[in-house]
């Protein structure tokens, strides 16, 4: 992840009193940061003590890396995914 690179041997860890609204910028901006990925088709929301994922990605690959970013910053237990795996080929 971008965020826990800044530092070698820095771990991402946001503080237990961080906000729902930090974890949420926190996605979106790892999400802007993962080569080879256009993000536009997504989006982050808050919904009560959840983030919601939502939208299209190209392939199963994108798809785990979208989730993996968004456990690892909320835990797998805060996150809700509404995003649909779509490739189309040419």
């Amino acid at each position: 992840m971008f965020l826990s690179t800044l530092q070698p041997s820095a771990t991402f860890a946001l503080t237990p009193d961080h906000g729902i609204s930090m974890e949420k910028t926190a996605i979106e901006t790892e999400l802007s940061y993962i080569p080879n990925f256009d993000a536009s088709d997504l989006s982050v929301d808050v919904t009560g003590d959840y983030i919601v994922v939502e939208g299209v990605v190209k392939s199963n690959v994108e798809l785990a890396r979208v989730l993996r970013i968004a456990h690892e910053i909320v835990g797998y237990d805060r996150v809700l995914s509404r995003i649909v795996v779509c490739s189309f080929s040419e």
